[in-house]
Formats: structure tokens, sequence, C-alpha cells
């Protein structure tokens, strides 16, 4: 995996939400405040990456500025890799028992809302039907992986 590369755009969007976690406003922000700060603009760092991180700051006095944040997410912070359609037909196989292609909608409602970006229900209800692969209670996980991947 490849170090993320912060765009202009990127430092913009972690310098808004670095100011709204500096409380005291004194350009530093605490270190327990590193992971939401990274996460509000998009980045998905490991729960390793950000302890990395939260380790050196511990060294630093326990609180981070700004430029020092960005070099560490240049450093610390990996590109996780893209959702494969082969890795989720394989996730979905776990749970299509009679090899059908489909899954039950109450199963992919619990998958949605418990397992990786956890959505909540009313998303997950979005989702499957933004999908439009229901037929009846099943799923059509070759349509709805097709339709998400997509974007």
């Amino acid at each position: 995996m490849t170090a993320v590369k912060l765009s202009n755009e990127k430092i913009a969007e972690l310098k808004g939400a670095f100011m709204l976690f500096d409380y005291n406003k004194t350009g530093h922000i605490s270190m327990r405040d590193i992971g939401p700060v990274i996460r509000s603009i998009g980045l998905k760092p490991s729960e390793a990456e950000v302890q990395d991180i939260m380790t050196d700051v511990q060294q630093m006095g326990g609180e981070v500025d700004l430029s020092t944040l960005v070099q560490l997410i240049g450093q610390k912070v990996t590109n996780p890799p893209a959702e494969s359609p082969e890795n989720l037909q394989e996730m979905f196989r776990m749970y299509d028992k009679d090899g059908s292609g489909f899954i039950s909608a109450k199963e992919m409602r619990h998958l949605l809302t418990s397992v990786g970006e956890k959505l909540t229900d009313e998303e997950a209800e979005e989702l499957l039907k933004m999908t439009n692969c229901l037929k009846g209670d099943q799923v059509d996980c070759k349509k709805f992986i097709q339709t998400v991947l997509r974007g």
C-alpha cells in the first residue's frame, strides 16, 4: 500500500476539521482527536495507523499542530486497497447458502449495519432501494456489487 498524498483540497478540508477540534484556539489539537480529524476528511486510516500517529504525538507532549499532522498523515496513513468485485463476491458467497446468487434482505441489512463501514438502518434501506437489487425478500448479489462499485 502506498502512503496518502494530501491534495491542496484535502489539506484545506483538514485545516477546517482541525480548527473545529482546536477547542482552545491554540493551533494544536489533542491526540485523542487525531482519528476523528483524519476520518472527517474521508481518509480511512487503520486503527494501527492512528495509534502510530498518536504515539508520535504523545512523545511530542500530547498535542499536535496542523503542519505536523499533515506530515504524520503523509508518513503513516496508507490508501486501503479498493474493493474488487471478486472480494465482494467471495464475501457474499459465504451467505449465499444455496449458491443462487441471492441472499436474504434481512442478512444484507445485517451486513450493511454491522460489518466494515457500518450504515444506519435508514442508510442500509436507502442503499438497497437505490441499487434496485431487491427481488422480493432476496438481494441479487451480483447486481448489488456492480451497482455499488460503479458508484
